[in-house]
């Protein structure tokens, strides 16, 4: 799996971490909401060792489920302000995308934009045939992103790790595909 070099949007650039992105990451993992969002995203053992987990970042191939998690970088003040992700699931043509923004930074629609990007890659870069994602249902500003990217609410899930049943949102290729024409 190759990694893209830049994703850019009008006001983002998305790209990997580097090693030298391990202070930043942890300022991430470290925001309360966005910690509880990780977990049932990416294995609990890794987020006990978020060195581990940043390496597995750092290389993604060499982990059994891929993970490729992608800085966001705000173009005009060179600020970096979250993440963004997809978990390709090795059994099936799909993936899990996830993202997070510091607090200071929510409600200006980056996430938005950083997302409809990161979809676009999965879906024609990296020839998915869908993507989902799981959302705590008292994240209401999360679940608005999944839906304002084209993503469709499916019904709740009960995920083993949690104590309550998670929002689950997808996009088929399909769907996808429609949406450009539009």
């Amino acid at each position: 799996m190759d990694l893209p070099k830049t994703i850019e949007t009008k006001r983002l650039n998305l790209r990997p971490f580097f090693q030298e992105d391990f202070e930043f990451f942890m300022k991430i993992i470290k925001v309360d909401l966005i910690f509880e969002n990780l977990k049932y995203i990416i294995n609990k053992a890794d987020l006990k060792s978020p060195e581990f987990l940043f390496q597995s970042i750092l290389h993604p191939n060499k982990t059994s489920d891929p993970i490729i998690i992608l800085i966001i970088i705000k173009k005009d003040t060179s600020d970096y302000i979250g993440s963004c992700g997809l978990t390709l699931l090795t059994d099936t043509n799909e993936a899990i995308c996830f993202y997070s923004l510091l607090p200071i930074y929510r409600g200006f629609g980056f996430a938005i934009e950083a997302m409809k990007k990161l979809i676009a890659y999965a879906f024609l870069k990296l020839n998915l045939a869908k993507v989902s994602t799981y959302i705590n249902p008292k994240s209401t500003g999360i679940w608005k992103v999944a839906e304002r990217v084209g993503m469709k609410y499916l019904g709740q899930i009960q995920i083993p790790e949690l104590q309550f049943k998670a929002m689950y949102f997808s996009i088929e290729k399909k769907e996808f595909d429609a949406q450009q024409i539009i």
